[in-house]
């Protein structure tokens, strides 16, 4: 985990890590360090990593298929799912269900205009004081920063407290719904949080 570091640690099929991995990733992901303790000594890495992973729907892999048949039960389906635990779940801010591709896809936006509208949300964020070297762009914001930065139209204010009742939204999933609404406003260049920004960040939620 400290090898990655201000990179990317990628974990492809992810529920085929063992618990005690997957366990062990939840403080750095949520401190960003990595601490190690021995009879006589305490170590502490930095381990501020991006953490990216992939799975199938399934153990056979063919659950959303249109095409082809998910030869799994529902028990092994619940089986697969639940070696992932719900805190661990709970860390990760993005989750999204990807589409069996067909011939006629075509992508929505090329890869030249999503770097520019990166590099505009970015400046956006240091025009309100964050830049990466005090650690308080959107994604790395404390609870304090989120207060101040993450403001909310009353309409999406309401939307987010009706989320909350009707999903049993943790403390720290609501931390992480504002955070990504907000980079989803920075990149429409608003400068609060409206109705859609929230939508489309409750829409990245786990579905449980």
């Amino acid at each position: 985990m400290a090898l990655a570091h201000e990179g990317i640690l990628f974990f492809d099929e992810l529920p085929h890590f063992s618990k005690q991995v997957l366990e062990a990733l939840r403080e750095p992901m949520q401190d960003r360090r990595v601490h190690i303790a021995r009879v006589q000594s305490k170590v502490s890495y930095e381990a501020d990593f991006m953490f990216v992973a992939a799975m199938n729907p399934c153990p056979c892999g063919n659950l959303l298929s249109s095409s082809r048949e998910c030869r799994c039960s529902e028990r092994e389906i619940q089986r697969y799912r639940s070696r992932l635990s719900d805190p661990f779940l709970d860390r990760i801010d993005l989750f999204v269900t990807m589409q069996e591709v067909e011939s006629d896809d075509r992508a929505s936006v090329d890869s030249a205009t999503m770097h520019d509208q990166v590099l505009a949300a970015f400046s956006v964020q240091k025009g309100r004081g964050q830049t990466r070297l005090n650690g308080k762009l959107n994604g790395k914001l404390n609870e304090a920063e989120v207060e101040r930065y993450c403001l909310l139209e009353p309409e999406a204010e309401t939307i987010l407290g009706q989320a909350v009742q009707r999903f049993a939204l943790s403390h720290r999933s609501i931390v992480s719904i504002k955070k990504v609404a907000r980079t989803i406003a920075d990149l429409e260049r608003s400068d609060k949080i409206g109705k859609k920004h929230l939508l489309e960040a409750l829409s990245y939620r786990r579905r449980k």
